[in-house]
């Protein structure tokens, strides 16, 4: 299991280093952390990292989500709502 937690990290981490390019210029941010229904986005996030088995499918929608949340961060950033902010940011742990 640990060679497992390893792999996705080893994984999540080359994908971050080889894209230079902000991920979330092409990412949309989705629902915000202010919208009474983030919750329920996180949750089914969640849900579908839980039962996605492979670790090469599970790192992909680790890094998908997290760009997602980078988008959502920049995107209330604009607005100037700090605790939307921190939301989006500290929504970011997906284990």
């Amino acid at each position: 299991m640990k060679t497992i937690s390893l792999l996705v990290l080893l994984l999540i981490s080359a994908a971050i280093l080889a894209s230079p390019v902000s991920a979330s210029a092409a990412t949309n941010a989705g629902v915000e952390p202010r919208s009474f229904w983030y919750r329920f986005d996180i949750a089914f996030e969640k849900i579908s990292l839980f039962f996605t088995f492979n670790p090469d499918l599970k790192a992909r929608k680790a890094l998908q989500y997290a760009d997602e949340r980078l988008a959502e961060a920049e995107a209330v950033a604009e607005s100037n709502d700090a605790s939307a902010v921190k939301t989006a940011i500290s929504k970011n742990k997906m284990t």
